[in-house]
């Protein structure tokens, strides 16, 4: 920013000396000038292209400079003190979020390309390297999968229409075996098979009942450490690498199918109320002072060059294709009230003191 306001302040004083002492400093003359100064700054062609210099200047000086020149600690802090305000992040955050939500959802919703379109073929095979590695996926994943209530009524449900399809199969299987059950083209011996299959299972089913709500816990717990045991078999891995190539053979459109109004609305409340919590936090306060320490005392004695690893690349941005993106930005900002009193007012002090020099 100090090499911005230094490299106006050249052009401002080079261009009005010149100017100046070809119009003198009568009023009219000054109103005249202001004028000038205007249209070369935001209208003149080489102030476009002087911009663009200006953004290569600007670039090539900021990785030579050192960071301490650059940016302070303390005053780092209390920025990010000033932002961390519950009411300024609320009212920040909920219009943009307003805005930019609906119309990002909208265009997803109508997006039916795959996502694997943004990965390659060589990056997908590295990705499914990644996912096999040993150790990958943490065990109290797995154990939070098999905790809870919601768990348990999964496994209750499944193993009782299980055990209940067995329990009607069991009796009549052992009643077929028993001589009962050989006698059982005889009339009587029948019946009394059909009456005592009957009977096992109705005595069947509250054992059951009785076996799930005492065990269910028990055995989650055992099925999570089984799965646990076998989280880098070759079975789970490849149950990862289908996890992931189902997401990519999907589209953006499949993915926030659900993603309704009412949904967002919920989700933009949810952001709100977690937004504000976070900036009150104290210890995040203290929290973001250490980490601005950290990354102080990372860079000293560093310019911004060699704190960003950059120092010695050639590659460079695209220059002239930032400046004409940020031109109309500039011409805004130049164009607006404060900033032409501003000049108005910095060209009024420089012809003074312009004045004043040459009469000493």
């Amino acid at each position: 920013m100090d090499f911005f306001i230094a490299a106006r302040a050249w052009l401002v004083l080079t261009l009005a000396r010149a100017t100046v002492e070809r119009m003198g400093a009568e009023p009219d003359k000054r109103v005249a000038l202001k004028r000038w100064l205007r249209g070369r700054l935001m209208d003149d062609e080489r102030a476009k292209q002087e911009w663009r210099q200006l953004l290569e200047a600007t670039w090539d000086h900021l990785l030579v400079t050192p960071v301490r020149d650059l940016i302070d600690a303390a005053t780092a802090k209390t920025a990010a003190d000033q932002l961390m305000n519950a009411e300024l992040v609320t009212e920040l955050a909920r219009p943009i979020a307003a805005a930019v939500a609906p119309v990002v959802i909208q265009e997803l919703r109508q997006d039916e390309r795959p996502l694997k379109r943004f990965v390659p073929e060589d990056a997908q095979g590295k990705l499914e390297g990644a996912i096999a590695r040993p150790g990958l996926v943490h065990p109290d994943w797995v154990r939070a999968m098999f905790r809870g209530q919601a768990a348990e009524a999964v496994l209750n449900d499944a193993l009782y229409r299980a055990l209940n399809d067995f329990s009607t199969l069991l009796p009549r299987l052992m009643v077929k075996v028993s001589p009962m059950g050989r006698l059982s083209v005889l009339g009587s011996a029948g019946a009394i098979a059909e009456k005592l299959i009957t009977d096992l299972e109705r005595r069947l089913e509250p054992e059951i009942k009785s076996f799930l709500s005492e065990r269910s816990e028990q055995i989650l717990e055992r099925a999570a450490e089984f799965a646990i045991g076998k989280l880098d078999d070759p079975a789970s891995i490849e149950f990862r690498a289908n996890l992931v190539r189902f997401v990519l053979s999907k589209s953006p459109a499949f993915l926030v199918g659900a993603a309704d109004d009412e949904l967002l609305e919920d989700i933009g409340v949810v952001a709100e109320l977690s937004a504000r919590h976070v900036v009150e936090m104290p210890e995040l306060r203290a929290d973001i002072h250490t980490w601005i320490d950290r990354a102080m005392g990372y860079a000293e004695g560093m310019s911004l060059g060699e704190a960003l690893h950059l120092e010695g690349i050639e590659l460079r941005p695209p220059i002239e294709a930032l400046a004409e993106a940020t031109w109309p930005a500039f011409i805004a900002v130049l164009g607006s009230p404060q900033a032409q009193v501003w000049m108005d007012t910095l060209l009024d002090e420089l012809i003074d003191e312009y004045d004043r020099m040459g009469d000493s």
